[in-house]
């Protein structure tokens, strides 16, 4: 097979499973009855979603400035302010403020990434 051919039937394959994802995310079934209804893999449908999730990470990062609650409140009511909020697939959102580590914020990103 050449190159090409190959490059697009990954392309088609990818595109495939994103609808499916979508789909059996927008259809409030459980991955498991999707599947049985679509006559899919269980497990192909798992390895794509995580497949996918990894390569969209990149494309969703979004950053926002954002004021921390008044739980967040330091020094007798002196207000950090964050600089920028990370937000990742799944819920998830990293917050950082003026004061951060580098050290840390990148061990985070790190292990996030890995994940």
């Amino acid at each position: 097979m050449s190159k090409r051919i190959e490059t697009d039937h990954e392309a088609n394959q990818q595109r495939r499973w994103q609808a499916h994802v979508n789909a059996a995310e927008k259809s409030g079934l459980s991955r498991a009855e999707y599947c049985r209804r679509n006559n899919l893999s269980y497990h192909a449908m798992a390895y794509w979603k995580r497949k996918l999730s990894r390569s969209n990470s990149g494309h969703q990062t979004t950053l926002v400035p954002i004021a921390l609650p008044a739980a967040m409140m330091r020094n007798g009511g002196e207000h950090e302010q964050a600089e920028l909020r990370i937000l990742l697939p799944g819920r998830m959102s990293v917050s950082v403020g003026d004061n951060f580590s580098p050290a840390t914020l990148l061990r985070l990103l790190t292990v996030l990434e890995n994940r």
